[in-house]
């Protein structure tokens, strides 16, 4: 075990004996608190490549069926929807409240993880891109991966091919990665990370087919895959009892957007999730949790009652939506992909922010 982790785990495993694991629980169940935690991606397997995806969002469904049972033994699982019954916050709860949720869309929430909550009869939410749903389409970090670990992309890099015009730091992971023989979905987390710091949507996109050009590749670059839903699972979906929010279309960050462009986000995801689905979407999740308080007004008046976003925006309540602050889930929360600690999920839960924001 790494060091870091080691520690986490002495951590978690300290939390029990010192009663302070119980007494969060218990602080959390006297305040009718609730705890929302969120995933992207299930996967059957933990290898290299974790089917093109950041190690940050991916989880096995090994590990996914142990952490469900972990929760299940501390904490009520309760719809999303129940966040905004104030008749709940009335009297005190013997266990503290739990939310699930899932971003983006993956065609794996309804392959792998809709079977392993229906064993368990566990309630959940899924926020959609949708101009991903019902299409084969896929994430540029998703191609990125694909095109450094399925082609030969890295040996291409050491040819200039217009990277100049790139931020310098982008042109620093691109050099690395050409020296890295052979390459995992880990190695590609600093570059997509400096990546989306650094670049526009418009830039990303043009890097993206660059590097697809020099091995000779178009669009779609994974020919017959399918990344995302579509719209028949998603009703599906919808019928076994999960709430579908919305993520919005282009799943571009917001804060980098005109507001007229964000409000078309906001506006016609909402409308195309209702009109193909069947339901009212009253939940919405900021891509990157990106949002400030002009987006969440701009959702309050879309219609949305409450939208996950990160700190410091406050103050939901005021302006009609009530704003929910998450605990990201993947593999390394619990375990490596070949083990599960469950020293290492409390500790991880332990410090897991309150759903809801002031």
């Amino acid at each position: 075990m790494r060091p870091k982790r080691f520690a986490k785990a002495l951590l978690g495993q300290a939390l029990v004996h010192s009663g302070l694991w119980q007494r969060r629980l218990s602080g959390w169940a006297r305040r009718n608190a609730a705890i929302v935690v969120t995933y992207h991606r299930v996967t059957e397997k933990w290898d290299e490549t974790l089917d093109y995806s950041q190690p940050g969002m991916v989880v096995s469904a090994v590990g996914f069926a142990c952490q469900l049972d972990f929760l299940m033994q501390h904490f009520d699982i309760v719809p999303l929807g129940a966040l905004l019954r104030h008749g709940d916050r009335t009297s005190q709860r013997a266990r503290p409240r739990c939310v699930i949720t899932f971003d983006d869309g993956w065609r794996d929430n309804y392959d792998l993880a809709l079977p392993i909550l229906r064993r368990r009869n566990m309630p959940a939410a899924i926020y959609l891109s949708t101009d991903f749903i019902g299409t084969d389409r896929a994430f540029w970090h998703t191609e990125l991966i694909y095109l450094f670990t399925r082609t030969d992309v890295p040996r291409a890099l050491t040819v200039d091919h217009g990277f100049a015009r790139y931020p310098e730091r982008v042109r620093h992971e691109l050099s690395r990665l050409a020296t890295i023989r052979p390459l995992s979905a880990s190695d590609l987390d600093s570059l997509i990370e400096t990546v989306k710091a650094l670049c526009d949507e418009e830039i990303i996109d043009d890097l993206v087919q660059t590097l697809g050009h020099t091995v000779g590749l178009r669009r779609p670059f994974i020919p017959g895959r399918r990344f995302f839903l579509d719209w028949e699972q998603v009703r599906e979906m919808a019928a076994a009892g999960f709430e579908i929010g919305s993520h919005t279309c282009s799943h571009r960050i917001l804060t980098r957007l005109a507001a007229g462009s964000a409000n078309d986000e906001l506006l016609r995801s909402k409308a195309v999730i209702e009109r193909l689905v069947g339901v009212k979407v009253e939940h919405f999740a900021f891509p990157n949790e990106a949002g400030n308080d002009a987006l969440v007004r701009a959702a309050a008046r879309a219609g949305y009652r409450t939208a996950c976003v990160a700190e410091p925006v406050t103050g939901g309540g005021a302006r009609g939506i009530q704003l929910l602050r998450r605990l990201g889930m993947h593999e390394g929360v619990w375990g490596d992909g070949r083990s599960f600690d469950e020293r290492l999920l409390r500790y991880s839960l332990f410090r897991a922010p309150e759903a809801v924001a002031a």
